[in-house]
């Protein structure tokens, strides 16, 4: 099993927090996050990872560790990430990565997309959550839920079952064919796929 981590970003803040916080082995923010929402919340992350440009060190509590990460060629998730998957984690729920400022959420899918085939991140926000597909994939519980299937680089061969709409043998574009605003007829969906980078997102 791997080591998960719940990690908040400074977008959008969540209407509801997750509650079983005991499921992860770390709980970390970036320090944009932490300035700007988590501070008021009951949860204390063991970890702030940035740049330390909303906070300083006096700032924060002693219970949490800051970790300065000055380097402006990175942003603060990515600068997260690197630094918890040297401590082992590989499976992240991330929270905050949408919302506020839509060049930050672009952002933050641009990270994903180098580091998604080595580490497994799930986005959740207030509407959705949302993740890149290695396949193939099984996905269950989503029945009647709305579910888009999105290109970021073009995904050849394209199959899925268990939707309104299915795929067959279909290729997706950016610039051309996508699936938005399917829908889930089935508790399972099957998602496979000979070549490409796709985002699935599923409406909560």
């Amino acid at each position: 099993m791997y080591k998960s981590a719940l990690l908040f970003v400074n977008g959008e803040p969540p209407r509801q927090f997750p509650e079983q916080l005991d499921k992860y082995d770390v709980i970390a923010c970036t320090d944009g996050a932490y300035s700007n929402y988590l501070n008021r919340t009951p949860i204390i992350p063991q970890f702030i990872i940035g740049d330390l440009d909303s906070i300083s060190e006096q700032e924060s509590n002693p219970q949490i560790q800051i970790i300065h990460t000055p380097d402006q060629n990175r942003t603060d998730f990515e600068k997260a990430l690197i630094y918890l998957a040297n401590l082992g984690i590989k499976q992240f729920d991330i929270y905050g990565a949408t919302g506020r400022a839509s060049d930050h959420f672009l952002g933050n899918l641009s990270v994903a997309l180098r580091y998604y085939r080595d580490l497994d991140l799930t986005f959740y926000d207030n509407y959705c959550r949302f993740f890149f597909v290695i396949p193939p994939l099984t996905i269950d519980n989503v029945k009647d839920k709305i579910i888009s299937f999105i290109p970021l680089t073009r995904v050849d061969k394209i199959n899925v079952t268990g939707v309104e709409y299915p795929l067959i043998n279909a290729d997706l574009t950016l610039n051309g064919f996508v699936s938005l605003r399917n829908k889930a007829n089935q508790d399972l969906i099957t998602i496979n796929f000979s070549h490409g980078d796709l985002v699935v997102f599923i409406a909560l």
